[in-house]
């Protein structure tokens, strides 16, 4: 995750590194082959250029928009469901804190199904971020296969589905009839955790339209090999002066802008890939179960 402006310059100076390169050589060549076989033989009009250049500004400005929305609304999901699971777990500590509600014996079976509850939220948030990043398997612990067996999960289905149909059972069997109010209240959390889940896979599952993106590649890469063309050298002071190159770094930074550009655009569209740009769902996640640990650690000093 970048968290400073120095970091987002180091990682964009990575990003644009190798457009650099290309940039300086393709038309450092173009310049060189101008001055030795003749001067302006492919020069084409700077009015083309200019056109040219502009749709494509507004056509990368358009890409870069949408893939930020698309990134903005993964990182509001996770900022739902941060907040969902808050509440959820202060409230099943509350809830499940007077045993008159339960069906269970004593308040220490009440502590304990509380703790269950909790270890089962806090699965579900590690599996959800797991599924984000194309692990559909929880790495296998004792502590996560001795929760699967108690509350027989299946790890051969769809693990978070799971998870929340576990806690979903829990709930149902621990109030008694007396308690509509608690229980529905944990039940409407149960449905948001399905509408995050819902609309995380949505973004995950929904390729940031692949053939608009190959089309945005090759009309970039198109402009940007034609670049040279359009500015030419600059003649000043002569031909013998050598200011001509000085339009090498000119067409280096317009050629590197546009292709950076166009790889931040793809970068920001897949909000939940592994890479500095993507939305911090480890960090998120982990900020989420330690919430849920300060709520369990308080069961048993009560």
């Amino acid at each position: 995750m970048i968290h400073s402006e120095k970091q987002g310059l180091k990682h964009l100076l990575k990003i644009s590194l190798p457009y650099i390169i290309f940039s300086t050589l393709y038309t450092a060549a173009i310049l060189v082959m101008e001055e030795y076989f003749g001067d302006h033989i492919y020069k084409i009009s700077g009015q083309i250029g200019s056109v040219f250049g502009l749709a494509v500004a507004f056509f990368l400005g358009f890409r870069m928009n949408s893939a930020y929305d698309r990134w903005w609304e993964a990182r509001k999901i996770f900022g739902e469901l941060t907040n969902n699971t808050r509440s959820f777990v202060a409230k099943v500590y509350v809830y499940y804190g007077n045993s008159k509600n339960l069906t269970v014996s004593s308040q220490e079976d009440a502590k304990i199904k509380t703790s269950d509850l909790i270890d089962l939220n806090i699965a579900y948030i590690k599996q959800l971020k797991n599924e984000m990043h194309n692990n559909s398997k929880p790495i296998p612990n004792s502590t996560t296969s001795e929760l699967f067996s108690k509350h027989k999960i299946q790890s051969e289905h769809k693990l978070s589905n799971e998870l929340l149909i576990a806690i979903t059972q829990n709930i149902e069997n621990d109030f008694i009839r007396e308690s509509r109010i608690e229980k529905a209240d944990l039940m409407q959390h149960i449905n948001r955790f399905y509408e995050v889940q819902g609309k995380a896979e949505r973004i995950k599952n929904t390729p940031f339209l692949m053939i608009y993106s190959a089309f945005t590649k090759i009309i970039v890469s198109f402009y940007v090999l034609l670049i040279p063309l359009f500015i030419g050298d600059i003649d000043l002071g002569g031909e013998q002066s050598g200011f001509e190159f000085l339009a090498i770094p000119i067409m280096v930074v317009i050629s590197t802008a546009f292709l950076t550009i166009n790889k931040l655009a793809n970068l920001y569209g897949e909000p939940f890939s592994e890479n500095k740009t993507s939305v911090t769902i480890d960090e998120i996640c982990k900020t989420i179960e330690g919430n849920c640990n300060e709520v369990k650690s308080k069961i048993y000093a009560s």
